[in-house]
């Protein structure tokens, strides 16, 4: 069955990312296309700043899925995401002041927030700031910083003083790895502001996609248990699962 030019990109970065660098002919034979093909493909991926094409070989240009650009993110598992964010929003229900991150998993909340209910909501993330703009579904408060290209969002020392100074009620908050009970990104400042907006929330979710259990990543932010909940898709694994029960309260969406 021939699948549509956007889901052969998809899945050639994922090849390549899951391979870190890859022959240009490989991807040719695995994806039974002509060299042609793949080269407009690959030019595609080029722009995106997602790969790297250097003689006859193929790279990823960041060292995971955490650390491509936001619209690539977007695309990945987008049926698990959507139905973590249907469970995150409900157990946001009785929580007035919420503080969402700049994870992709996250992003997806905003579509099944309750309009009816008016709330105050704090992000330091540009993409879930115009996310929230459009939904008629409270008060909006961006955390303003060194904008970040890559997340698409805004950390540094004044997004950490202007955090510092709030109290949400909530907090959500996706990750890069979670590894043996703990949670993990590859970028050492994200992982030290999540890990602020955690210590600042009187509830806190961990939304993660079942791929984030085979994952690694390099700076730990937090351990499961330090989460009042998480949240994750029903793909995820039966040991994984009984292992975060441990930890914590989990949520199969």
């Amino acid at each position: 069955m021939s699948v549509s030019k956007q889901q052969r990109q998809d899945d050639l970065a994922q090849l390549i990312y899951a391979r870190g660098a890859i022959r240009t002919d490989e991807l040719i034979e695995l994806f039974d296309v002509s060299p042609m093909t793949l080269y407009r493909d690959l030019a595609t991926l080029e722009a995106k700043r997602l790969v790297r094409r250097s003689r006859g070989e193929v790279s990823a240009v960041a060292h995971s899925i955490s650390e491509t650009p936001m619209s690539f993110r977007l695309m990945q598992e987008v049926s698990a995401k959507e139905a973590i964010a249907r469970a995150t929003a409900l157990a946001l229900v009785d929580y007035s002041t919420i503080f969402l991150d700049d994870s992709s998993t996250a992003l997806g909340v905003v579509d099944y927030l309750d309009e009816s209910q008016q709330k105050t909501y704090i992000t330091n993330s540009l993409a879930m700031s115009r996310a929230l703009s459009q939904r008629p579904v409270g008060k909006l408060i961006s955390l303003g910083g060194v904008y970040n290209n890559q997340l698409d969002a805004f950390f540094g020392p004044t997004a950490t003083s202007e955090l510092r100074n709030l109290r949400p009620s909530a907090v959500v908050l996706g990750a890069a790895a979670v590894q043996n009970g703990a949670v993990y990104h590859p970028f050492a400042e994200v992982a030290s502001f999540k890990a602020l907006a955690l210590s600042q929330a009187e509830f806190s979710v961990l939304v993660a996609t079942a791929s984030k259990f085979t994952r690694t990543s390099l700076h730990k932010m937090a351990t499961v248990s330090d989460f009042d909940c998480v949240i994750i898709d029903d793909s995820t694994p039966d040991s994984v699962v009984a292992q975060l029960k441990e930890e914590t309260h989990v949520i199969v969406a």
